[in-house]
Parts: structure tokens; C-alpha cells; sequence
């Protein structure tokens, strides 16, 4: 009897520099969470952090409210806080900021 071509791909075996490469890449990802649990546990972050989800809520109650010029100051004040987390290694919530040209001012 003749033996039948599998069609099957056989599997490749990854060599060791890859294996290492992809655990030195595991390596960094549970570091990069050891520091953000040590910034969480930090009053001072865990405040900071409390302060920019009360910036995305109060960005989403001008936006119900139709209030562009709330919203764009509010969103000057998340960025610079956000950033400065961000370098830091926190992963920030989304935000849903403002899109469009600023609203000018009446009172100038």
C-alpha cells in the first residue's frame, strides 16, 4: 500500500536563541508590572491616579452637558498628568478627550 502525502505543516521548532529572546522579553513585561504595583502602592500616585479618572469623569459630564471649553481645559490638565504617569510605567484608562477646534473665548 502506498503511504498518502500529508497535507499537515509540520510544526517548527523554535532554537534557543529565540526561546531566550522570548523569555527575556517575559522578563521585562513582569518587571515593567512589579514597577507599577510599587507606584500604585505609593500615596502619592494612588492619589495622582484618583485625580485623573475624576478628570475622565468630569470630561464626560461637559460633554453631556455640550461644554467644549470645560472639556478642553480638562483635557490640557489630563495630558500633563497622564504623560508624567505614563513615563512613570502606569497604564493609564482611556480617555475620551475632545476632538475639534478650541471654542473661542466671548469674554476677551
Amino acid at each position: 500500500m502506498a503511504k498518502k502525502k500529508s497535507t499537515k505543516k509540520r510544526r517548527k521548532r523554535r532554537s534557543a536563541d529565540e526561546i531566550i529572546d522570548d523569555l527575556q522579553e517575559e522578563i521585562r513585561r513582569v518587571r515593567a508590572r512589579q514597577r507599577a504595583r510599587e507606584l500604585k502602592s505609593s500615596p502619592a500616585h494612588k492619589t495622582s491616579l484618583a485625580a485623573l479618572k475624576a478628570i475622565d469623569k468630569a470630561l464626560e459630564v461637559a460633554a453631556e452637558e455640550g461644554e467644549t471649553a470645560l472639556r478642553h481645559a480638562l483635557a490640557d490638565g489630563r495630558k500633563a498628568l497622564g504623560s508624567y504617569l505614563a513615563k512613570r510605567g502606569l497604564e493609564l484608562p482611556k480617555a475620551n478627550l475632545p476632538k475639534g477646534p478650541r471654542p473661542k473665548d466671548s469674554d476677551e
